[in-house]
């Protein structure tokens, strides 16, 4: 049984790397902007900012005997799988898709101020 306070750890963890990834694609498109140099700046901040964030959730994990596994399995088209590795044996959390999306859209808005 994975305790209240490390599920909310497991899930920043997947809700920063999520948003890494966002921003790192998002990245890619920015060159069609005219004021691309100030968004890559902004990004290149934030993803500096997000990698910290997730080293440091990360950190707290390990020291409970905790990781989050990179692999993923899709479930189907709605929901996914992640695996988190503890001390006695893994464990299958499921997300929804839309809610994952959701979170990293909220935590992009909240890095942006908004």
């Amino acid at each position: 049984m994975i305790k209240q306070d490390h599920q909310i750890h497991i899930h920043n963890a997947i809700i920063l790397e999520l948003t890494i990834r966002t921003l790192e694609r998002d990245k890619k498109h920015m060159d069609n902007l005219k004021a691309s140099f100030a968004f890559k700046a902004w990004i290149e901040k934030e993803l500096e900012n997000l990698s910290r964030d997730l080293r440091d959730v990360s950190r707290t994990l390990g020291m409970n005997g905790m990781k989050v596994l990179e692999g993923t399995k899709d479930i189907d088209e709605y929901f996914i799988a992640y695996y988190v590795k503890t001390k006695g044996n893994d464990k299958e959390l499921r997300y929804s898709k839309v809610a994952l999306r959701n979170h990293v859209n909220e935590e992009v808005k909240k890095r942006l101020g908004l």
